[in-house]
């Protein structure tokens, strides 16, 4: 009698010990379920964070390249009105998202397309001072490689 006793108490501890178990090992998994897409979000949201700055920052150092060469022309030169839009607007920079919230486009995008539209309109605003003042730069006897070079911009050289 005692050993059917223990023999209950034994399988009444082994179903509980199971069900803790199991309720340990479920709790564990979604535990390293939730912290493995923090770890890979993070992991994706830092390197698009650098892609991003440093993309920024190539594009920021080109329009002071550009600001520079205001300076140096005469102030009597009268710029076409494309260009004092462009050079009043890269005060803030080159903001695509700021020009379509300007104009009250409220178009819900994906993340991406909101990207490539950024780099498309950087580039267009880009070619448009490339265009501009390469006659500057030829005529003020500027070395057009130190000026106007623009390594991460191919598309610029071919315009």
């Amino acid at each position: 009698m005692e050993n059917s006793i223990n023999e209950l108490d034994i399988e009444d501890s082994l179903k509980i010990a199971s069900k803790e178990w199991n309720r340990i090992i479920n709790a564990a998994t979604k535990d390293g379920y939730r912290e493995g897409i923090e770890d890979g979000s993070n992991s994706v949201f830092q390197e698009s964070f650098n892609n991003g700055y440093k993309e920024g920052f190539q594009i920021a150092f080109i329009l002071g390249k550009f600001k520079s060469l205001l300076n140096i022309i005469s102030r009597d030169v009268e710029h076409p009105q494309n260009i004092n839009e462009i050079l009043d607007k890269i005060k803030r920079g080159i903001c695509h998202i700021c020009v379509t919230e300007f104009q009250n486009i409220n178009d819900q995008k994906i993340f991406s397309e909101i990207i490539n539209e950024q780099r498309s309109y950087s580039l267009k605003v880009l070619q448009t001072l490339y265009q501009y003042f390469q006659p500057y730069v030829k005529q003020l006897n500027i070395n057009e490689s130190d000026i106007l070079k623009i390594q991460n911009f191919p598309e610029l050289k071919n315009n």
